[in-house]
């Protein structure tokens, strides 16, 4: 009996007539590139999941990566003060319904079955000590407080005004009117009629470096109202370190022309395809894993009930405070 050469033929193939089987081939590569697309997409983006994640956490806790310094007052040592008369939500919701009843006689206004009556918020206030600016936040359920010391940040100093007798300036043409002449060609040119009267929305400016007497200057001109500011340039932002990556995680659109910022966004969309890409090809991966299918099944189903309970609730909860 002769010996069969070895052959690297599988298996699968080996048992179909033509000695291939495309489908198979064609499924096992899309799983390795969805695999690779899964893998190295997270790679590249790692700096901005984890921006993403931790500033989203910060954005919920103000003592996360402290920039400040908390201190909290319990209830218990302010039970004798001013706030032991604070009211309750439904309190204070009878005693406005009552004021709007005693201001409007003639209308017939109630509190709703299910007034869902609510703070929003704490309360907060801003003073001033020896240590330099404290900011109170007042809990008016809990009748509690927290004394928050914003850091000391010498690029937060007020800007050194330069031209300080030059606060409007008046250029011809002038660049809104221009602006506002033709906003009826742009709507006849989109077929959309003759338009009102256009108001001015928005605050578009126009920021530039310039030198005043020597001195390196940043010239903010306001194409709305003609305003100037012209500001001593020192190369900072004038943000603390934890307010800038705030600043990062909100960063949102473009500006005409390119600019960092534009760069910025295209990372910002990489991230939101790739958050996408992560969720199927994750599911990709997991339905590849027969051993967990039905418990991740159940997992899937549990978290499209919750997610679907929590929209319905932020749905109503905006409804209601229109945060």
């Amino acid at each position: 009996m002769t010996k069969q050469p070895d052959s690297e033929v599988s298996p699968a193939e080996a048992a179909s007539p033509s000695g291939n089987k495309p489908p198979a081939r064609l499924k096992a590569r899309f799983l390795k590139l969805a695999r690779r697309a899964h893998l190295y997409a997270g790679l590249f983006l790692l700096p901005w999941v984890f921006l993403y994640g931790v500033t989203g956490a910060m954005f919920n806790h103000q003592g996360l990566f402290p920039a400040i310094e908390t201190r909290e007052v319990p209830a218990a040592a302010l039970a004798d003060g001013a706030l032991k008369d604070f009211p309750a939500p439904d309190e204070l919701a009878g005693r406005v319904v009552a004021a709007l009843r005693a201001a409007a006689p003639d209308a017939a206004v109630s509190l709703a079955a299910d007034h869902r009556a609510a703070y929003n918020n704490e309360l907060a206030l801003e003073t001033r000590v020896e240590g330099g600016k404290r900011v109170i936040r007042i809990d008016p359920v809990a009748r509690s407080a927290t004394i928050v010391t914003p850091p000391e940040n010498d690029e937060l100093a007020p800007q050194t005004r330069l031209l300080d007798d030059v606060r409007n300036l008046r250029l011809d043409p002038d660049p809104h009117a221009l602006a506002q002449s033709a906003a009826p060609e742009i709507m006849a040119a989109a077929g959309q009629g003759s338009p009102a009267p256009t108001r001015p929305l928005g605050w578009c400016k126009l920021n530039f470096l310039a030198e005043v007497n020597g001195e390196p200057a940043r010239v903010t001109y306001v194409l709305r109202d003609r305003h100037v500011d012209v500001t001593r340039f020192t190369g900072k932002d004038g943000m603390a370190a934890r307010q800038f990556f705030l600043r990062l995680h909100t960063f949102h659109g473009r500006t005409p022309g390119w600019s960092a910022r534009n760069a910025w966004s295209l990372f910002i969309d990489a991230m939101a395809i790739a958050m996408v890409l992560w969720g199927v090809t994750g599911l990709v991966m997991w339905w590849q894993l027969k051993s967990v299918r039905l418990v991740g099944g159940i997992v899937i189903l549990a978290s499209a009930i919750v997610a679907a309970v929590m929209c319905w609730q932020m749905a109503l909860f905006h409804a209601t405070t229109k945060m």
